[in-house]
């Protein structure tokens, strides 16, 4: 150390006089560099102690297996793998006699006949209760091709399956009776979640990475579980409780979220039906059923309707309300002329200006924030007497969100209707007593 100093401040003075800088970058290098070797002052006896060296080779040579390796076994058997498998038995088999060894060739085989079985009826559990899944390897071409077919609208109206992203929305499909065709899944706590309502046969799982439900996901972090169902019709949807005479009708709504949440709204408000025109935005989009949560299958929809074929739908005795922000009654340069003229035809009252208790059924129609109301709608309010409904707001606000005000007017029609239900049940219990 002390002739490596001396030798770089000999350099440092026989050089020609250089900034202070340089040589403090010199030494900077100098002093990180690592030596090559290290010498201990010599000692006659020095006292050093010795580490015990254990050699894993004498181990698994040996016939009982160290800890080591039962350890590493455990691991490996966590992983189902039909490779992995294999060469564990095999190293089992090696060092076991050869009476346990075909023992445990005639269970593995008994195994493997039991699970493609079970596999080619599309049995859901096992003799032991537990899932039977199919793990893939990366890229595998049936989750591909079955995936990118269901994010088209096209595709999924041609197979009549929808996509379904998360465990609660599988649960929710599974107790209202739809038919689970496929669950992709990439962590088995999420698959045990839904055990108490799987059926005991007709579903088909499969395990990827997932870095792979990463990609196909529509959602920033993946819950990493997607189910594929046959897309439910109106008449095989199962209410859990008894509707209200109430009926929405959706024109022209085209983003996502809001269609979304009018169908929540309508689960929760109790109504009976929902009807969607042409123009509105595809039902089943992923989108759609994140925004719902569940309500498509709670919910009769009748879905790309033409307006004669609404009408057909509809209550004989139904009443029709247009749910409209604009008030005026005067005709804007940019409206068309039948529009405004039908608009006009029609009264404006507040929402809470409605007696809805003394009408037999109520149809309330609903535009999108972009177009509006079309012109359709207000024609077939006009052949029902229909009436404009508005919501009261404060200066500066011009109007509310589509689902906000479905809210708003819905659970008002709710709340009249269930007092006047009460104060006639009220009535019937005093009368009876009487």
């Amino acid at each position: 150390m002390s002739r490596n100093i001396n030798r770089l401040i000999t350099q440092i003075i026989r050089q020609p006089p250089a900034p202070l800088c340089i040589s403090l970058r010199l030494y900077a290098r100098w002093s990180h560099r690592s030596p090559a070797k290290v010498l201990l002052p010599y000692k006659e006896n020095p006292n050093l102690k010795k580490e015990k060296i254990i050699d894993l080779s004498k181990s698994m040579v040996e016939g009982s297996p160290s800890k080591v390796k039962k350890s590493h076994e455990k691991e490996s058997v966590l992983n189902i793998d039909d490779d992995d498998v294999e060469q564990l038995e095999l190293r089992r088999q090696s060092t076991l006699p050869p009476e346990k060894s075909t023992q445990i060739k005639q269970k593995r085989e008994e195994n493997l006949k039991k699970r493609k079985f079970y596999l080619s009826q599309q049995k859901v559990l096992d003799d032991k209760g537990d899932i039977i899944y199919e793990k893939l390897k990366e890229n595998d071409g049936r989750v591909s091709t079955m995936l990118v077919k269901l994010k088209s609208k096209k595709e999924r109206l041609r197979s009549g399956q929808t996509l379904v992203e998360g465990w609660r929305l599988i649960t929710d499909g599974l107790e209202a009776n739809c038919n689970l065709k496929y669950v992709i899944f990439s962590r088995t706590d999420e698959l045990y979640r839904l055990k108490p309502f799987l059926p005991k046969t007709g579903v088909v799982f499969y395990k990827v990475s997932y870095k792979e439900m990463q990609l196909w996901s529509d959602v920033e972090t993946s819950p990493g579980i997607i189910g594929i169902f046959e897309t439910p019709t109106p008449e095989k949807v199962k209410m859990l409780s008894k509707p209200l005479p109430l009926h929405f009708i959706c024109d022209n709504i085209r983003v996502p979220g809001n269609l979304g949440a009018i169908l929540r709204v309508a689960v929760g408000a109790g109504c009976e039906k929902v009807l969607l025109s042409k123009g509105c935005v595809d039902v089943w989009d992923p989108k759609v059923i994140r925004s719902a949560a569940g309500a498509h299958f709670r919910l009769p929809i009748y879905h790309s309707l033409d307006w004669n074929e609404i009408s057909t739908h509809l209550e004989q005795n139904t009443s029709i309300f247009v749910a409209d922000s604009n008030t005026t009654t005067t005709n804007d340069d940019n409206s068309e002329e039948v529009e405004s003229f039908a608009r006009n035809q029609l009264p404006v009252l507040p929402y809470y200006g409605v007696d809805f208790s003394t009408l037999p059924h109520t149809t309330l129609i609903i535009g999108g924030e972009t177009e509006g109301i079309s012109h359709y709608s207000y024609s077939l309010a006009t052949t029902k007497n229909g009436v404009r409904l508005n919501i009261p707001l404060q200066r500066g606000v011009d109007s509310l969100n589509t689902g906000m005000a479905t809210a708003v007017i819905a659970f008002e029609i709710r709340k009249q209707l269930i007092q006047n239900w009460t104060k006639e049940k009220l009535a019937r219990q005093m009368l009876q007593s009487n």
